[in-house]
């Protein structure tokens, strides 16, 4: 979390033999074109062109799950507020990253209503009663949550259970959970479940790296750096969709493994390429790379700026064979800055179509 706040992405250092003359130059993936009838499969493949990006749901007894895979919602009505005995039983703490914080559980008091609903430790506090908390403090969010209680306690008695004055909500992220179902993608399916008229859908996962508001760089008493300017930023929404599954797999990448890629980047506001393995630029290929297929990179250990950070987070583990859509927002990617010279625009969310082609040099499914 920390890391994530404290990357600087506007001054990425783009390798030189990715630099393009003219960011309107036309760029063509020529994944198809590279390959040959002698190339794996994994070399060659593309992304479906039927596919699309799903929202996966869950629901539960005590919690239903948002739009984000790891947050998770609990409504808390009147009546299990009015049973609490010795407070909610959530210890909250906070981690604070100059003038930003996160509130996370603590722990949880055994017997508590927090543990009855399930709530968990290490938990992140996402939004009390409607209102985000993410730029909140652990005191600005037990605020939150007096308020919230108050209201309901104070709605009249005899009214309908479902009136929003008679409950309360809370959102929380699970962290783990995440990482949990990028090794183990939820599958999703339209009209029935699958085998039983039901069709496949792309598995897909979802998290938020930062929230919506202030970005501004200050000092610690709140006052601007020195050239600072004072910014925004929308919510920026990490989505990981899995395209092609592996046809089996143990062994998942993880960090310090060298992976071989096969890839193409889109602007996804525009839908325009500005990079890939395997591309030409009006039509010629790029200088040094010799009409590759593929590239190979360290997971988790890239040199600072050859890469978008996002790649660590989307493709950790990733199985040979298996291919992932990466939609990676711009505090992940290129900033507020952008890179013009490759047709980046400033604050652009990226899309990258991902094969992993082989694993610490085995190409064979692990």
């Amino acid at each position: 979390m920390q890391q994530v706040a404290s990357a600087s992405l506007a001054s990425l250092v783009i390798p030189s033999y990715y630099q393009i003359p003219n960011a309107e130059a036309a760029m063509t993936d020529e994944t198809a074109s590279f390959a040959n009838q002698f190339t794996d499969a994994s070399y060659r493949q593309q992304s479906p062109t039927t596919s699309q990006d799903v929202t996966t749901t869950q629901t539960g007894v005590a919690a239903t799950s948002t739009a984000l895979s790891d947050e998770i919602l609990f409504t808390i009505y009147k009546s299990d507020i009015l049973k609490m005995k010795g407070g909610f039983g959530l210890e909250l703490g906070q981690v604070t990253f100059r003038t930003n914080f996160r509130v996370v559980v603590k722990s949880v008091t055994p017997n508590s209503l927090a543990e009855k609903l399930g709530i968990q430790p290490g938990w992140v506090v996402v939004s009390v009663d409607g209102e985000d908390v993410e730029r909140t403090n652990a005191a600005g969010v037990a605020t939150y949550f007096s308020r919230a209680v108050k209201t309901v306690l104070n709605s009249p008695d005899g009214m309908d259970p479902n009136t929003n004055a008679n409950f309360m909500t809370m959102i929380f992220r699970d962290p783990s959970k995440f990482r949990n179902e990028l090794e183990d993608f939820p599958t999703t399916t339209s009209e029935g479940a699958v085998g039983e008229g039901g069709s496949s859908s792309p598995a897909t996962v979802t998290t938020r790296v930062a929230p919506a508001g202030d970005t501004t760089q200050r000092n610690s008493d709140g006052s601007l750096r020195p050239g600072a300017s004072v910014t925004e930023q929308s919510d920026q929404i990490v989505t990981i969709t899995q395209l092609i599954p592996p046809q089996m797999c143990k062994r998942r990448a993880t960090t310090d493994d060298l992976l071989e890629i096969s890839y193409i980047g889109q602007v996804l506001e525009t839908g325009a390429i500005f990079d890939g393995s395997a591309v030409k630029i009006q039509g010629e290929g790029i200088p040094g790379r010799g009409n590759d297929i593929s590239m190979f990179f360290v997971l988790g250990k890239q040199p600072f700026g050859q890469f978008p950070p996002g790649w660590d987070v989307g493709l950790d583990g990733i199985c040979v064979g298996e291919r992932r859509r990466l939609i990676i927002p711009p505090v992940l990617a290129y900033g507020a800055v952008g890179v013009p010279k490759r047709g980046i625009p400033p604050n652009a969310t990226l899309q990258y179509d991902v094969t992993l082609v082989s694993m610490n040099g085995l190409a064979t499914p692990q």
